[in-house]
């Protein structure tokens, strides 16, 4: 779209083996380009309370909208799988 904003959906708990998360809603990120790139590759990842964390350190917090309803377990799945 010329001139607009662009954004992705992104796979909290990845689909497909071996990880086997779902392809629903509460398993979706909206996320800009740059920002779903760096999910996937672990380089950020979400607390509990949904901080997002780069570098171990806590830079913000994730904006949501009261309808879309995150599932937690999916954020501690890959949590865990970047966790070093």
């Amino acid at each position: 779209m010329p001139g607009g904003v662009y954004s992705e959906g992104a796979h909290i708990q990845a689909v497909g083996s071996p990880h086997n998360g779902p392809d629903t809603t509460d398993n979706v990120l909206c996320l800009c380009p740059t920002c779903h790139v760096m999910f996937d590759g672990g380089a950020i990842v979400l607390g509990d309370d949904l901080g997002i964390i780069r570098g171990g350190e806590e830079v913000g917090i994730l904006r949501t909208h009261p309808q879309h309803v995150i599932n937690l377990d999916r954020v501690r799945h890959h949590r865990e799988r970047w966790r070093q």
